[in-house]
């Protein structure tokens, strides 16, 4: 799709639902199913055949979720709710241990490693909640929210606080990812409970985590809620992040009709792109530091991250509908700019016209440097950004 071609709402929206339906759906409906043991293979080479075969709860939890919600959200395709069964009947099966979620099993489901944080049982939780819809099952209902508010006493009890950075920082991913487990939740089982725990995690990230005097949204910050700029892991963005927590909080002032987190949100999401936009060959960079030193720490562990300048295709895809929302609900033409920039660098580069699916890796100069799909994203990022332009679109274009 050229330049000319994206002036038109209309256009942009039948374009999303073909890179939805036609190509990305239709690739991991080829690719991925795992018919003889249950769930995904979702470690694919650019061909779709397998790379490996061992299960991360992550994907296998949020391919579940994804296919249920292409199922409830736009259209009731037999062949989505059989591989959103696959899914969410393997989580269920393998992954659940003790209102606890296994981090990787084994093809056939034998659990190998379970982390301390409470990702895989959120992905668990949306994964039990749109099956539970599509499929009309209150029992996977019930497993939703039994196992959400198994997180949610973790978390009240302080016990998903044992990771390491903890020591010396409050760290905004376990809430960001919170926010839209409990958004998610909501949408099938409505209860005002969830809004009360949703705001309180909404405010933490746009007033704790994000910062007005750096334009920046932090990965982490001190234990007072204030930034640490002495340490190179105190200074990291990720830019992926930063523009998916972002959306989340939007969504929410929209939904609330909240015009301060509307307005602050959108904020964030002009401040995020504006730092994580490579000027010089284009795309969003993996992560940066605020104060433009060498970018060390990021994520797992101590020490330098070498990958900082990569192009990766998961922050493209938040990115994209993180500025088409921001432009829509703002008519601000400065984001319409920035989103149109990220659209035509992400397919540009990570569309796969040949073989279908989006490369996953690529150097900073655009080049592919490896053509892996999926690994431990899955089928969850591309085609939920796919799914929320298209209906951005639907209601406010």
């Amino acid at each position: 799709m050229n330049r000319a071609e994206l002036a038109s709402l209309s256009e942009l929206r039948r374009f999303y639902r073909a890179q939805l339906v036609d190509d990305l759906a239709a690739f991991w409906l080829r690719h991925s199913l795992d018919r003889e043991y249950g769930g995904y293979l979702t470690m694919l080479q650019r061909d779709g055949t397998a790379h490996g075969t061992s299960k991360y709860t992550w994907p296998q939890a949020r391919g579940a979720y994804m296919f249920a919600k292409l199922y409830n959200e736009v259209a009731p395709r037999e062949a989505w709710l059989e591989a959103a069964r696959l899914g969410a009947e393997f989580v269920d099966r393998y992954a659940i241990w003790d209102e606890r979620a296994f981090f990787q099993c084994t093809r056939d489901g034998r659990p190998l490693s379970m982390r301390d944080d409470s990702f895989a049982e959120s992905f668990a939780v949306i994964a039990f909640a749109h099956f539970a819809r599509a499929a009309g099952e209150q029992a996977y209902l019930d497993k939703a929210r039994d196992l959400f508010a198994a997180i949610l006493r973790r978390l009240d009890a302080g016990e998903l606080e044992a990771h390491l950075h903890t020591k010396l920082y409050r760290e905004h991913a376990p809430g960001m990812i919170l926010i839209n487990c409990a958004q998610e939740l909501r949408t099938v089982d409505p209860d005002p409970r969830y809004t009360e725990r949703i705001l309180k995690w909404v405010e933490d990230e746009l007033y704790v985590y994000a910062n007005a005097q750096h334009q920046a949204l932090f990965e982490r910050v001190g234990l007072d809620g204030q930034p640490v700029l002495t340490e190179p892991e105190g200074r990291s963005i990720t830019p992926g992040h930063g523009m998916e927590s972002a959306w989340f909080c939007l969504e929410e002032g929209l939904a609330q009709d909240d015009r301060r987190i509307v307005d602050r949100a959108v904020d964030v999401i002009r401040w995020t792109i504006a730092r994580g936009w490579d000027a010089e060959q284009g795309g969003v960079f993996n992560f940066v530091d605020c104060l433009s030193k060498p970018p060390g720490h990021h994520d797992e562990g101590w020490g330098e991250d070498q990958d900082w300048d990569a192009k990766i295709f998961w922050p493209h895809a938040e990115a994209l509908y993180a500025l088409l929302l921001a432009y829509l609900v703002s008519g601000d033409q400065a984001l319409w700019q920035w989103y149109v920039k990220v659209h035509t660098y992400t397919f540009a580069h990570f569309s796969d016209p040949e073989y279908g699916g989006w490369f996953g890796y690529l150097r900073r100069d655009g080049t592919v440097s490896q053509s892996l799909k999926g690994a431990m994203k899955g089928f969850f990022h591309i085609p939920r950004a796919m799914l929320k332009c298209m209906q951005a679109l639907e209601r406010y274009g």
